[in-house]
């Protein structure tokens, strides 16, 4: 898989627009700081979570359009280091739906289960990128490109 080289003007807008992500999150942050009910607070957070995301993304488009190369990341990165924060992946999902099951309010409930799908994508992404590691790099493009695409 190769990644598409964007002309100068497209590639500005996306810089510009990373930047624009970053402001944003800055702005959020006093915000989400001076927030009392904890239910905006959760959102504020939430939001400027969302819009790194996004930062990140921008960032990895204009990254791969000028010098990095996608499969070049050492096995260095550290295999048993994935392997035991999936270790700890599993143990918070395994409490999570734990506390979950024993939950009666609906509303609760219903909050859980969303972490609860939110550390079985962790989960699932970390066990993804451990697999990556172990590929030879000229698999890597395609995968980390449906890994990607995949992720929230």
């Amino acid at each position: 898989m190769s990644w598409e080289i964007l002309d100068e003007n497209t590639l500005g807008k996306i810089k510009q627009q990373k930047s624009f992500e970053d402001q944003t999150a800055k702005q959020l942050t006093p915000l989400y700081e001076a927030a009392k009910n904890p239910i905006i607070k959760l959102f504020i957070h939430s939001l400027i979570l969302d819009t790194m995301r996004h930062s990140d993304t921008y960032q990895m488009i204009i990254d791969l359009n000028s010098s990095a190369q996608m499969g070049k990341e050492s096995k260095d990165i550290g295999e048993g280091e994935l392997a035991s924060h999936i270790k700890e992946e599993a143990k918070m999902l395994k409490q999570t739906k734990e506390i979950s099951e024993v939950v009666k309010d609906p509303k609760i409930k219903r909050l859980l289960e969303g972490i609860l799908e939110d550390e079985k994508k962790h989960h699932r992404v970390l066990k993804d990128i451990l697999d990556i590691v172990k590929k030879e790099s000229d698999e890597w493009d395609a995968y980390l490109y449906d890994l990607i695409t995949g992720f929230p």
